[in-house]
């Protein structure tokens, strides 16, 4: 995005305010916050959440600039692939899908894209359908910011090329979740909204929501330090490719019903969606880390030779990350309502580097 298509709407950031909720903090704990809040001052973030679950603490709390509206729930992005997944390998587990299934048993499109007809489930969760990305064609970048974007599968699938590219390799592509999705419709007989908050819900998890309304959320675009756009007002539309909501307390949940008490899926199923798949050339550094391997729905980051499994999310609003490191019995859930490209190398270069470099 150039910042010439942008109306920018010019806020300063420079009086802070913090509202806490730790909960018997260690010393690490304050430590961890400490930075945390530091970082979110000088950069001037807008607001922000972070819980973290150890073997002997709780960090829970969040961060709000005085001139912004209180936060309690976040976009999450992409880590919503990461429920979406979960949920996908459910309806695998009880025998209602399988993952080796054609797409074309589930997608019916009124246009043909060519390769298609050999794509699989699997082809769709770990990326190498080689479907190209409704999101990066410059149509959609424009539509979201003239407050038109395509809401419905029919209006975001004209966005998609005609043919497959390099079927079998890695590519991120948000049109493989936009295809789950409808796949999870045909299976359900539900609409993909209706069954994913149901989904959540009847695993005491409802606080995790798509299709929300987002009229009283505020969220920036950060092209600089000094100057935030305010970009409350636009829309994306995601599904399961990116359009959950949330609070990172409800994600650290999530993560201990997931690893900590096997209470949503099986371990072998676990086990099944750590089938690995190189991502390059498509590799993101974290700080002196690096993401370079993605699952079913879920991405390894390899940090000071410490493992952890999970997914990041980013839109043009937000940024968040969703980790669990299963050797240290670790979770860490943090959102933010800023995106843009000033904030996405604080979040991945200084926020996430800071925590991690604690535990």
């Amino acid at each position: 995005m150039t910042i010439n298509l942008i109306i920018l709407i010019t806020q300063l950031f420079l009086v802070t305010s913090c509202e806490k909720g730790t909960i018997e903090p260690s010393s690490l704990s304050r430590k961890i916050e400490k930075k945390v809040i530091r970082i979110a001052k000088e950069k001037n973030i807008p607001s922000l959440e972070l819980t973290i679950t150890t073997e002997k603490d709780v960090l829970d709390f969040n961060y709000n600039h005085k001139e912004v509206k209180k936060q309690n729930i976040y976009g999450i992005g992409s880590a919503t692939k990461y429920l979406s997944s979960v949920l996908i390998f459910k309806l695998i587990e009880d025998n209602k899908l399988n993952i080796n299934d054609n797409v074309t048993d589930y997608v019916n499109l009124t246009r043909q894209i060519t390769g298609m007809e050999n794509l699989t489930v699997k082809n769709l969760l770990n990326h190498t359908s080689g479907l190209s990305d409704y999101t990066k064609n410059p149509d959609w970048m424009k539509s979201v910011m003239n407050n038109n974007a395509p809401k419905t599968f029919e209006e975001k699938v004209l966005l998609i090329e005609d043919m497959t590219k390099n079927s079998g390799s890695f590519s991120y592509s948000n049109t493989n979740y936009l295809f789950l999705q409808k796949t999870v419709e045909t299976v359900t007989n539900k609409p993909y909204a209706v069954f994913f908050n149901e989904f959540y819900k009847n695993i005491n998890l409802s606080n995790i929501k798509i299709g929300i309304n987002e009229n009283d959320l505020q969220s920036f675009l950060v092209q600089t330090k000094e100057a935030s756009s305010d970009v409350s007002s636009w829309r994306e539309y995601y599904g399961y490719d990116g359009g959950a909501y949330t609070d990172t307390k409800t994600l650290d949940n999530f993560l201990t019903k997931l690893y900590r008490d096997k209470s949503i899926l099986k371990s072998s199923t676990i086990s099944q969606m750590e089938e690995w798949t190189a991502m390059e050339p498509m590799t993101i550094p974290i700080g002196n880390g690096i993401i370079s391997e993605y699952g079913y729905g879920i991405m390894k980051l390899m940090y000071n030779e410490q493992e952890y499994i999970g997914h990041f999310g980013s839109t043009l609003k937000y940024q968040s990350m969703v980790l669990y490191n299963p050797k240290k019995n670790i979770s860490i859930s943090i959102a933010t309502n800023c995106s843009g490209r000033y904030f996405n190398s604080v979040f991945f270069q200084e926020l996430i580097p800071a925590i991690l470099n604690e535990l």
